[in-house]
């Protein structure tokens, strides 16, 4: 993982608009073919085979699985049409006031004044409010105005592979004839393509190890962000812990005013206290 992000940094800095071409349209597909892939090996093969086709259970899972999907591609898009640009702000917002004029700074590649805890990204070519980081799989910048998106794109991701995951493990354990045919528990696994295989195991093994690497990185990727909304910092500046208010206060500060109930859809309009502009520090520890 870390040497995927140090090389996505490396090629994002040579050459910003080759890799927005190339990468971006890569993550999406990659995103996307993935979800349809899980969704169809595990409703329409595995879940049959467990539980009754025609019973109550099966229903439910695919309601869940239609829950999930439609947070997980409903918060990514909105994470890409969610701009968090300095540019975003109301024109007379784009201009600090006398009295916070000290608390901007410069920016070269802007040629202008902008806001605190605002950094310049290469790729969108803009500055962005609060920039937590550039995320490939949402193709757009991760900062103030669309962070919540993206974390609840995190959870669910996190949460689709690791239920994907979890049906394939209780598959293995109740059908013995299906386990001699997963690839990653053969030794001659390196030959068991070469054998007669149908289309629903081929697919069921290729999906089988791209949910281990989904799960992984969603869990990954959640390691890095709980500690961001929790103490309220960014990707790149995991110590500055100066805007820290407390759990409730960064949740509320990230999600909105609707705060655990963005959770259910981002339809849900959750307006964030502040335009990204302000940020309260916490106060001086005081000595005697």
């Amino acid at each position: 993982m870390c040497f995927m992000m140090i090389g996505c940094k490396y090629i994002a800095n040579a050459n910003p608009k080759r890799f927005a071409k190339i990468v971006h349209p890569s993550a999406v597909g990659l995103i996307l073919v993935g979800t349809v892939l899980f969704l169809s090996v595990e409703m329409f093969y595995m879940l049959p085979k467990i539980y009754d086709p025609d019973g109550l259970f099966l229903k439910i899972a695919w309601l869940m699985a239609l829950f999930i999907v439609y947070n997980l591609l409903g918060n990514m898009l909105a994470c890409h049409r969610k701009s968090s640009a300095v540019s975003s702000l109301p024109k007379d917002r784009q201009i600090p006031c006398p009295e916070e004029e000290h608390l901007w700074h410069f920016c070269d590649h802007c040629q202008m004044l902008v806001p605190l805890r605002s950094w310049h990204c290469k790729v969108c070519e803009c500055c962005i409010l609060r920039r937590d980081h550039h995320c490939i799989f949402t193709a757009t910048c991760v900062g103030h105005n669309n962070y919540r998106y993206f974390f609840w794109f995190t959870v669910y991701m996190h949460i689709g592979s690791l239920l994907s995951l979890a049906t394939h493990v209780n598959l293995l354990i109740i059908d013995e004839q299906i386990r001699r045919q997963y690839v990653l528990l053969q030794f001659s696994s390196i030959f068991l393509f070469l054998k007669p295989m149908s289309w629903k195991l081929i697919a069921l093994n290729i999906s089988f190890v791209i949910n281990i690497y989904a799960w992984i990185l969603s869990l990954i990727m959640l390691g890095y962000q709980i500690p961001v909304l929790y103490l309220n910092t960014t990707f790149y500046t995991p110590k500055d812990h100066r805007y820290n208010q407390g759990l409730l206060g960064n949740f509320m500060a990230f999600m909105g005013k609707r705060g655990l109930w963005t959770f259910i859809s981002p339809s849900i309009r959750s307006p964030l206290p502040h335009d990204g502009t302000q940020w309260q520090t916490k106060p001086a520890p005081t000595t005697i």
